[in-house]
């Protein structure tokens, strides 16, 4: 509570409150206390982020997207067996990614995040499945042949394993909410 205004040697007005630091005798400048003046300052708790920054938030995506898709492709051609709990890491290892480059949650990363984790999905899928056919048949084809083979491939693997399509929802579904939330905040 402020008191009675002591002069200073400097000949400024200081008031002394019944603070811990005040029983040593320091003096707080009317300025410093809270609420004691009319002018107005900073408010005292501004969140660290504003705004989301969504073009961050893209890049950052489809850079960890990219980085994902070739991680989970390359246990499995390592392995030669495919986890299909590998796509809910590859979910939320983007969804991060995604929260982390735009700073904020929100609707757009949280649709930034789904998109990049299905077409990650797709596309390390398609490789997968192809580097699995080329080892068990051992012959020398190529691993890329077009859009209409790879989008052949993606769908005859997902129609053939539907367990797959359900890791791949609950991994779009991770990486949306991961990222979706306006109040979630990066957890790396």
């Amino acid at each position: 509570m402020p008191t009675e205004p002591r002069p200073t040697p400097s000949g400024e007005q200081q008031y002394a409150t019944a603070s811990p630091s005040n029983a040593l005798g320091v003096s707080v400048p009317a300025s410093a206390l809270a609420g004691s003046t009319n002018e107005p300052g900073p408010p005292m708790y501004l969140p660290l982020v504003t705004k989301t920054r969504l073009l961050e938030g893209i890049l950052v995506g489809v850079a960890m997207a990219t980085l994902a898709g070739v991680g989970w492709w390359a246990v499995t051609a390592l392995t030669k067996t495919q986890f299909v709990y590998g796509a809910l890491a590859v979910g939320l290892v983007i969804g991060q990614a995604v929260l982390i480059g735009a700073r904020k949650g929100g609707s757009g990363p949280g649709l930034v995040a789904g998109l990049a984790c299905f077409t990650s999905l797709a596309v390390a899928e398609y490789f997968i499945q192809r580097s699995l056919a080329i080892q068990s048949l051992g012959a020398d084809l190529p691993l890329w042949q077009g859009f209409s083979t790879a989008f052949e491939v993606v769908r005859s693997s997902l129609q053939a394993e539907p367990i797959t399509g359900a890791f791949w929802a609950a991994a779009i579904v991770a990486a949306a909410l991961s990222a979706g939330s306006a109040r979630r905040r990066p957890i790396l």
